[in-house]
């Protein structure tokens, strides 16, 4: 297990070691969880998950952004989008600003229904929130973002 460059103490060695512990276990469940609606949705992973990043980078991208973030090739996206295009959760839009490309957006209607099945995931997390200061959840969203930008390099 990794251990901070900053734990001199054994202490501080045992609380990174379990932090990267629950850390790994709670990626693994996300994994999981999205696996299983991908699933039940008649997609697979990385469909579902490069129409995460759509929504989750304002709902309009062009195919080669959506690809970078999402660790695909120009071929790779196509595909993917091909497939959520076919399953009616994205529509190609001619790119205002470039007619050599287009946009990608997500259908909102199919897009509801995904936002449904996430809810109770996200109710949870909200009561896991609540138990915590403004203060605290500061400190939190900045760990996420940091881990986010590590992940991204």
């Amino acid at each position: 297990m990794l251990k901070p460059k900053t734990a001199s103490r054994p202490a501080e060695a045992a609380l990174f070691e379990s932090l990267g512990i629950e850390v790994r276990r709670f990626i693994a469940g996300a994994i999981l969880f999205n696996q299983k609606v991908a699933e039940q949705l008649g997609m697979n992973a990385t469909d579902m998950q490069c129409l995460h990043m759509l929504l989750l980078n304002g709902s309009a991208m062009r195919p080669s952004e959506l690809g970078r973030c999402c660790g695909l090739s120009s071929g790779g996206v196509t595909v993917v989008l091909d497939r959520l295009e076919k399953a009616g959760y994205i529509r190609r839009e001619d790119n205002p600003e470039d007619r050599r490309s287009v946009i990608v957006r997500p259908v909102l209607g199919p897009i509801r229904k995904l936002e449904a099945i996430y809810r109770s995931k996200g109710e949870g997390l909200a009561r896991v929130m609540a138990h915590y200061q403004a203060g605290e959840l500061k400190l939190i969203l900045e760990f996420f973002r940091r881990a986010n930008t590590t992940a991204e390099a």
